[in-house]
C-alpha cells in the first residue's frame, strides 16, 4: 500500500453521495499479481476543514465534477444528484449543492447560443409507473433538474410532497446563488396530470426565484 499526495490538485470529485476535492490517492498492489493494483481517491474536507478521508470506490469510479472555483449548470448538477439519490445511503440536491460549495464552487445558468441570454425557464418532464402496491416517478434525462420519489400506488398527496420538497431544496438553491428562474412540470400520463398541475400552481416567493414569474 501506498499513499500519494496531491496537495495541489485542484479537482472535485463525485463518490459515495458526495463531492470533494481530491487531496491523495491510496494505491493497494498485490505483490503477486501487480496488474491489479487498486487506487482510492483521498478526499479533503473542504475548505473550512483541515481534515481528510478515504472513499470507498475506487479512482475509476470516481466521475470529475468540475475544478475548484468553476461553476456548473444545473444540468451538470443534476447528473451528480441522481447518483446521489442511488446511493445505499441516498443523498439530496441540497446536501450535494452543498458539497459544491464547501470546495469552493457552485452553480450558474447557460446561455442561448444564438443571443447569449441567459436561460431561465426550465420544463421537468415527469415519468410515472404504478406497480402493485407501490409507484415510481422521475424526472426524463433530458431535463435540466432531477426529479425522483417513491410512493404507495394512488397516494397522490404523497409523490405531490415528495416533489414538492424536492422543488423546494432546488429553489433554495438558486435563490442562494441568485439565479431567478421559472421550473414548471409536464406529464403524459393522465392519472398523474392533478398532480403536476397542482406543483405548477404551487406559489414560490423568494428573494431572486418565483416559479411563475422569474425576478430578472
Amino acid at each position: 500500500m501506498k499513499v500519494m499526495s496531491l496537495p495541489e490538485c485542484d479537482k472535485l470529485i463525485y463518490s459515495g453521495g458526495m463531492i470533494a476535492r481530491q487531496i491523495g490517492v491510496m494505491m493497494v498492489v498485490d505483490d503477486e499479481s501487480p496488474q491489479l493494483a487498486r487506487s482510492y481517491p483521498i478526499i479533503s474536507g473542504g475548505l473550512s476543514y483541515a481534515d481528510g478521508g478515504l472513499m470507498g470506490d475506487d479512482c475509476e469510479q470516481t466521475p470529475l465534477v468540475c475544478r475548484v472555483g468553476e461553476k456548473i449548470t444545473p444540468r451538470r448538477f443534476a447528473k451528480f444528484v441522481k447518483m446521489a439519490m442511488h446511493e445505499e445511503v441516498p443523498a439530496t440536491a441540497w446536501e450535494l449543492y452543498h458539497n459544491l460549495r464547501d470546495n469552493g464552487s457552485d452553480l450558474r445558468l447557460p446561455v442561448w447560443a444564438k443571443n447569449g441570454e441567459t436561460i431561465r425557464d426550465y420544463t421537468v418532464e415527469l415519468e410515472f409507473d404504478d406497480f402493485h402496491e407501490d409507484a415510481y416517478c422521475s424526472s426524463t434525462d433530458t431535463g435540466d433538474f432531477f426529479f425522483e420519489v417513491y410512493f404507495k400506488r394512488g397516494d397522490k398527496d404523497d409523490v405531490y410532497g415528495q416533489l414538492s420538497q424536492q422543488l423546494m431544496d432546488y429553489m433554495n438553491i438558486l435563490d442562494t446563488e441568485e439565479l431567478g428562474c421559472k421550473i414548471t412540470f409536464y406529464t403524459v400520463d393522465i392519472d398523474y396530470q392533478d398532480v403536476v398541475e397542482r406543483l405548477n400552481k404551487m406559489e414560490i416567493d423568494t428573494r431572486y426565484c418565483d416559479m411563475r414569474e422569474p425576478r430578472r
